[in-house]
């Protein structure tokens, strides 16, 4: 048996190694995810002094734009950079989940409880950095700040207002990374309130605490509001962040319950596994602690919380489950004591191992590593000119002379039905701005997929069969779906 003081060595030193392990295979990787790589080429053109909304279009938080500005300022090693980023959040967030899983569970379970986190992770897209990937370890955070001081002791008034306020500020700050940590930061205001009783505050001082939390959940969004308005920029801001997520059309009925169907599949093991250890060890009345309920309590409507904000959300993509994770797995640690639930731990986790390395090796060939990008860059660099991607990967905007052709250079913008009138453009017409302006190179795939706006591609290929001829292809899958760069034909303007 391990010593107390050896565990809290070999248990964080075990997890980091493991992290590193599930995740190696990405390390160095351009072509994760197209939503990383049009963080990391949005992040470089901040450091050109491009400004995000204006020059740079697109309705996420500016925090998680300026996390990855940080990265770009490793040149050359900026995917390493930011993958050893991703890395750490994953390990941070993995040491507090099995910090606050011992509240409920034994440390071994909580340790194990750890391992699945890491892991599971990599079956919903978040092998790289994936905005959940960083703002989970802020709500966690959060999370564990509320649970050691608020919910296992008796707090004073002070500690109850501090730790309020120091939790809700984290909370502020996930929210520049993604808006989806809303749902979680009203359940823990919510749940603050509550505990104003505990300490018999009365009506005055629960009103002076909730705007004071209010206010620090806010503090970070507003002051890049008001300086976005200082600058003259406050519609621009204010369309991108607020007034666009709510013009987005919906996705075909067919999409939707498919996307539907691989968010349960990811959570519902989850689900039955908590419901299993935490059902058993109430209905057998086996405690380890006596705050055992209160935590149990405490994170399940944590996870109620996570899981009603991506049921609003989800729908579109799989990563839309990432921020199930924490609270949801949290409570899979008490599985680990009961009868026979060691068994069945250990075969969740041979599962998620063994799918979860399977999808990345599946998404590194589908989408290419450093080999294949250098492969592009050296035929597009023949000669050197503007680059359009109506759809591939945005990464070469990064690396290839960026001509600013268009304020909205993500290309689900231009090639998505359902955000054909939630930009601020009319994705046709930006697109003959565009072609216009003959970029030397236009980026595709080929075939359309399913929620494509049809009307777009049919245009684009109008003008590619006229005044282009296909210089690049690669096959990405079995499917025949290939990656083609079209080059602008000799003696065009």
């Amino acid at each position: 048996m391990l010593s107390i003081d050896k565990i809290r060595v070999v248990f964080p030193i075990a997890l980091l190694l493991f992290a590193i392990i599930c995740r190696g295979a990405t390390f160095g990787s351009p072509f994760i995810h197209i939503d990383e790589q049009f963080y990391m080429f949005t992040g470089g053109r901040i450091l050109h002094g491009d400004l995000p909304y204006v020059q740079i279009w697109d309705r996420k938080p500016l925090g998680l734009f300026l996390l990855y500005a940080f990265f770009h300022l490793f040149g050359p090693w900026r995917f390493w950079a930011y993958q050893i980023g991703a890395l750490l959040s994953v390990w941070g967030t993995a040491l507090l989940l099995m910090r606050m899983a011992s509240t409920i569970a034994s440390r071994t379970g909580a340790f194990v409880a750890a391992l699945l986190y890491i892991n599971w992770l990599n079956l919903a897209g978040g092998e790289g950095g994936q905005s959940p990937v960083f703002y989970n370890l802020l709500v966690i955070a959060a999370m564990a700040l509320v649970l050691f001081r608020v919910v296992l002791v008796t707090p004073s008034d002070r500690t109850l207002r501090n730790t309020g306020c120091q939790a809700m500020l984290l909370i502020g700050l996930a929210l520049q990374i993604k808006y989806t940590a809303v749902f979680e930061g009203m359940f823990l205001g919510i749940f603050l309130l509550c505990c104003n009783a505990r300490v018999k505050n009365n009506g005055g001082v629960m009103v002076l605490n909730g705007f004071l939390w209010c206010m620090l959940a806010l503090l970070p969004t507003v002051v890049i509001g008001v300086v976005y308005y200082a600058g003259g920029y406050g519609h621009d801001w204010w369309f991108a962040n607020i007034e666009s997520i709510f013009l987005r059309g919906s996705r075909t009925a067919a999409t939707l319950r498919q996307n539907k169907i691989r968010l349960l599949l990811l959570a519902a093991p989850l689900v039955v596994v908590a419901m299993a250890g935490c059902g058993y060890r109430l209905k057998h009345g086996i405690f380890f602690k006596k705050t055992e309920v209160p935590a149990l309590r405490f994170l399940s409507l944590w996870a109620l919380s996570a899981c009603i904000g991506v049921a609003v959300f989800g729908g579109w993509y799989k990563h839309y489950a990432l921020p199930l994770f924490p609270p949801l797995i949290l409570l899979c640690a008490p599985l680990w004591d009961i009868p026979k639930g060691r068994i069945g731990f250990v075969v969740l986790l041979l599962i998620a191992v063994f799918f979860g390395q399977k999808d990345i090796h599946k998404h590194m060939q589908q989408d290419g590593d450093m080999r294949v990008l250098n492969q592009m860059i050296g035929y597009m660099s023949k000669p050197l000119g503007c680059t359009f991607v109506y759809q591939g990967p945005v990464i070469l905007y990064d690396v290839l002379p960026w001509c600013g052709l268009t304020t909205h250079p993500f290309p689900g913008h231009f090639n998505e039905y359902a955000e054909r009138q939630a930009t601020g453009i009319d994705p046709q017409k930006e697109l003959q701005h565009v072609l216009a302006a003959s970029p030397e190179y236009v980026v595709t795939e080929e075939p359309a997929w399913s929620e494509e706006n049809l009307a777009v591609r049919s245009l684009l290929y109008k003008i590619l069969q006229s005044r282009y001829h296909e210089y690049y292809k690669r096959k990405q899958s079995e499917k025949d779906e290939f990656l083609v760069v079209y080059k602008l034909n000799d003696g065009n303007p």
